[in-house]
């Protein structure tokens, strides 16, 4: 990434004066003016497990777009994602699909097939 990418994720989706944990790389470092760096380096010989998560985490999302969307096109890439998230943060709410499935149905307005082409 290059530092613009990266000023303007930080300040479209972070709040002002909030500390940011990174490794210290320079294209977060422009940032210092409105936020807390707080840089942490990251040593895989001493800590392996640091990325397992991280690693895992993105590995679903591989089986995911590979499995259920056999690919992805770029015009709908946020949603993917967006569907990603929603099943990854609700796998442990056993038994409430429906409920939350007809609640989505009900919440929200209807997307008709030309919206989504």
């Amino acid at each position: 990434m290059n530092r613009e990418t990266v000023e303007t994720f930080v300040k479209k989706n972070i709040e002002v004066n909030s500390t940011l944990i990174a490794d210290g790389h320079r294209t977060i470092l422009t940032l210092i003016d409105n936020y807390t760096i707080e840089a942490k380096k990251f040593n895989a010989k001493e800590d392996p497990e640091h990325l397992k998560w991280v690693q895992t985490l993105i590995s679903n999302l591989k089986s995911f777009v590979h499995g259920i969307f056999h690919g992805l096109d770029s015009r709908h890439l946020q949603s993917y994602l967006d569907e990603f998230c929603y099943r990854f943060n609700r796998k442990k709410f056993v038994g409430e699909g429906f409920n939350r499935l007809l609640h989505s149905c009900l919440a929200t307005k209807t997307i008709t097939y030309t919206e989504l082409t």
